[in-house]
This record gives structure tokens, C-alpha cells and sequence, in this order.
């Protein structure tokens, strides 16, 4: 009785303290992106380019890299993604079958379906269209890729878990598939998210923000920022 009494005054005090009275300090979403703008993984071999952020999601064209491992087996439980390429042949593992996607053809990968997308081709792979994520979804995924560089052994970390949470609770929609359920993810995440604020574990870091220097958009011919993960 007592521990239930505890635990629950730690799940409210602690994210009151966590959500309301300090919050975190974080540029604003809404106007974070902008046309031509770029972020990278190299864990992945992933190539996000903004095309455009409207209406609260953010518009990507994908590169798929020779060889790449792409992301984790993941859910995203908030939103449906749309595979569509202009070359080569992409491969995505959809809840146990791997298919292959080749140009003329669309994958639709409903909500809640686990995915992973990869690349075993020596093609650099170029979706046709745009991502459309949500824009919680973009920024957070941004300080993914920015912690997965700094941290290359990331997965064997005991922080990570804590660092994870951080991310899914702030709008980071994406549970790995080799774990708990998503709606125990997200619950571990409420559970850890003020003991990862005392731990001085958060969801956004300068570090990992973007700085921006010159490219060209080939559709337009305009100048734009580039996106570049800053340098410790």
C-alpha cells in the first residue's frame, strides 16, 4: 500500500516538477524546418531534405545509402507511412515478411504495423514524393540521429533507456519492435522521465541541434541552409 502511495506521488510530483514548473528550453517546433534543410544518419545511412513544413508536419524526400542498415525494427503508433521510389530496389521488413519495392510500386505501412526499412543494394535509393511526419515526430528525430552519433554504442549503454524515453514522451513516436509492447514503452516512459530530468537526461540538446551552411535545391535553383549535426 505504501509503495503504491509513493510510486504515485513520484508519477505526479515528479512530472509536474518535470512538465509544468521546469520544463524544458527548446527552439520552436512550428518554425524549426525549412526547404532544403538536411539531417543525416550515418548509422542508418539516411538522408532526410526538407521540402516544406506546413499544417504541422514536416515534408522529407529520403536517400537510402548503398548497404544501409537503416533504423531499428520499429511502430510508429501515431501516423502511417508511404514508400514510393524514383530507383534501384529497396527492401522492408513489414511485420515478419521482407518485400521488395521497386519503382512504379507504393508500400503503404499502417500505424501500428512494425517496419523496417533497408537498403542491400549498392543504389543509392531516392524515394519519389515526401514524408510527411509529424513535425514533433521530424524535431525529435533530428536529436535521434545527433545522439546515435555521438553515442556509436548506444544500444549497449545503460543510459539509453532513460535517453529513449525521453525522446518518445516529448513526440518521438517510434517503439521498438524487440521490446516491451508499445503501450509498456510508453508507460516506462512516464514512469522514467523525472528520475532522467534528475539524471540531467533530456529530450533536446544543443549539442545535437542543427547548424545551417549552403546548398542548392535542384528543384528550384534557390540557395537554402543546409542541416548539419554541430560538433561537440
Amino acid at each position: 500500500m505504501y509503495l503504491l502511495m509513493l510510486t504515485g506521488l513520484y508519477l505526479v510530483i515528479g512530472n509536474l516538477l518535470h512538465r509544468v514548473i521546469f520544463p524544458e528550453r527548446k527552439p520552436e517546433v512550428s518554425t524549426f524546418f525549412h526547404p532544403g534543410q538536411q539531417f543525416y544518419s550515418k548509422a542508418e545511412g539516411f538522408r532526410q531534405t526538407v521540402v516544406k513544413q506546413e499544417n504541422g508536419h514536416v515534408h522529407c524526400r529520403l536517400e537510402v545509402e548503398p548497404f544501409a542498415a537503416g533504423p531499428p525494427k520499429h511502430i510508429h503508433d501515431g501516423f502511417d507511412e508511404v514508400f514510393e521510389i524514383e530507383n534501384g530496389e529497396l527492401s522492408i521488413w513489414v511485420g515478419g515478411e521482407v518485400k521488395k519495392l521497386h519503382p512504379g510500386e507504393v508500400i503503404r505501412i499502417p500505424k501500428g504495423t512494425p517496419h523496417q526499412p533497408y537498403n542491400e543494394t549498392a543504389d543509392t535509393i531516392r524515394t519519389k514524393g515526401t514524408f510527411a511526419f509529424p513535425e514533433k515526430f521530424a524535431y525529435h528525430l533530428v536529436q535521434t540521429y545527433g545522439y546515435m552519433e555521438s553515442h556509436p554504442n548506444f544500444t549497449r549503454e545503460p543510459g539509453t533507456i532513460f535517453q529513449i524515453a525521453m525522446l518518445q514522451q516529448a513526440g518521438f513516436d517510434s517503439y521498438i519492435v524487440d521490446g516491451p509492447p508499445v503501450f509498456l514503452q510508453k508507460l516506462i516512459g512516464l514512469v522514467a522521465n523525472p528520475m532522467a530530468r534528475l539524471l540531467g537526461i533530456r529530450s533536446y540538446y544543443e549539442d545535437y541541434n542543427i547548424i545551417q551552411g549552403p546548398t542548392v535545391v535542384e528543384e528550384t535553383g534557390l540557395t537554402a541552409p543546409e542541416i548539419f549535426l554541430a560538433d561537440k
